[in-house]
């Protein structure tokens, strides 16, 4: 236990997002910059405390922790901007006398906005700059950090620190930052750049080590990595660290679908725990693909579902629609190629043009609205130049009528009892778990649908009064 050198409280505050967003309620892992940025303050002897709203108890008040800090680091995405100028706003009202810093990834995208409701801000990474924001050594209204060039300088993440840390289901671990690839519509590599820094494998077993103490009976890990296995011959060398220290743990990750192109790494992924990947398909339109410089062709799409399906690993598979070079065939295309290929969880969205980004350049005069609510991927942001908003938003909607229908979950259901006699790879047990979950999460989102559009009708309507020739699809 740290001693306390300096009695000034200090709070990090994660918001959460707007109503209209239904998924926000299930939103409970945390970011990792203020755990990061809250342990190397306590390390340095600062009484700190993270707060990230979703996880808080439903009787307790964000007001009883904003009156007792003396300094409120807000660390906002674009979809939380304006709840947390609501608590800035509230704090300065509690405690005039406090002071407000504002960071994260929206922050490093609109300073200028953020300023307003700040007494500094943070932009880009905190790691160089917290302690100097802290003691008052930096006075500039907006302070731009500097890459942390060794990641394994970073202190593991101490999540004694965050409130009800015990209600996270799943361990968090970060074991990069930045993207060596440059998608017009991306916020990492505008932030992070595109160098990818990689902590060492040694640290990250380490970590891995440090967390499953912490936890203790969680024995599940997400990697946080916005583009995990990047850098294959390292992960390489953390899988067989995994298997040399006997560390026994199922993961899931982001990865691109072009990882796939080297199947004996997907086999080295699911003998050492791999069981989900989360992949950005984007699109099963090639000139989309070229358009938002993916760097990923279909076939390369098609090879990855077919590849990580072999090994037993189930795929999340997110794609956007909306592109400049969509026309109104990609919404069936898109739904008979998720149905087809059996992706175990699809997630449709909206291309949203965060500010700043090559895309938000290109769209410039397309934009129809600046609410940063709607910055969700469920609300359209801007108009296609081929198809209308309604068809954008219908489309979404449609998406995920028809690949959470029955027919496709009972379908799903049937293909993984075949797969309990099929895929050997993994225990009868795992096999049986997936089965019952890949049901329930399908359930889940197609419950969870139902209530957005119910939650969003009025938004629905307004669009649904420019194209009144277009049938509506609300609570179908």
């Amino acid at each position: 236990m740290k001693s306390i050198k300096n009695t000034k409280r200090i709070l990090f505050v994660e918001p959460s997002g707007s109503s209209a967003n239904i998924f926000t309620f299930a939103m409970k892992l945390p970011l990792f910059g203020p755990i990061g940025l809250a342990t190397r303050l306590h390390n340095a002897g600062y009484n700190v405390f993270v707060i990230k709203e979703n996880l808080l108890d439903r009787d307790d008040n964000i007001n009883n922790y904003l009156e007792k800090a003396d300094i409120l680091i807000l660390t906002l995405l674009t979809i939380t901007a304006n709840h947390g100028y609501e608590i800035s706003q509230l704090y300065k009202k509690i405690r005039p006398d406090g002071k407000v810093i504002i960071g994260g990834m929206h922050a490093s995208l609109m300073p200028e906005e953020v300023s307003h409701y700040a007494d500094q801000v943070a932009v880009g990474e905190g790691d160089n700059i917290i302690l100097d924001l802290i003691e008052g050594t930096l006075k500039d209204k907006i302070i731009y950090g500097t890459p942390l060039e060794n990641f394994d300088d970073r202190p593991i993440p101490d999540f004694s620190l965050l409130k009800n840390s015990e209600k996270l289901r799943i361990i968090p671990i970060m074991t990069s930052i930045g993207c060596p690839f440059n998608c017009t519509f991306c916020c990492v590599s505008l932030v992070y750049g595109r160098k990818y820094r990689i902590q060492s494998p040694e640290r990250t077993i380490n970590e891995i080590k440090q967390q499953m103490s912490f936890f203790k009976k969680k024995k599940k890990i997400y990697f946080y990595d916005d583009n995990f296995c990047a850098n294959k011959k390292l992960s390489l060398q953390l899988f067989d660290k995994i298997e040399e220290e006997g560390l026994k743990f199922k993961w899931l990750a982001s990865v691109r679908a072009d990882i796939a192109d080297d199947e004996q790494f997907v086999k080295r992924m699911a003998d050492v725990g791999c069981r989900l990947v989360f992949i950005g398909f984007e699109s099963i339109n090639e000139e989309t693909l070229r358009g938002l410089n993916k760097r990923e062709t279909f076939e390369q799409i098609k090879g990855a579902i077919k590849i990580f399906h072999k090994y037993g690993i189930s795929i999340h598979g997110m794609f956007i629609y909306g592109s400049d070079e969509d026309d109104y065939s990609i919404f069936n295309r898109t739904i008979k190629f998720c149905r087809k290929n059996m992706i175990e969880f699809g997630q449709f969205t909206a291309l949203t043009a965060f500010p700043g980004t090559d895309l938000s350049k290109q769209v410039k005069s397309q934009i129809l609205n600046n609410n940063w609510d709607y910055y969700d991927g469920l609300h359209v942001t801007f108009k296609p130049k081929k198809i209308s908003e309604w068809d954008v938003m219908n489309g979404i909607l449609r998406s995920y009528k028809k690949v959470f229908s029955w027919w496709k979950i009972l379908k799903q259901m049937n293909r993984d009892f075949f797969y309990l006699f099929k895929i050997r790879s993994r225990t009868f047990k795992y096999r049986i778990y997936r089965m019952f979950n890949d049901f329930g999460r399908n359930i889940g989102m197609k419950i969870s649908m139902k209530r957005w559009t119910k939650i969003n009708e009025n938004y629905l309507m307004e669009i649904q009064q420019k194209y009144k020739n277009i049938s509506v699809l609300i609570n179908k």
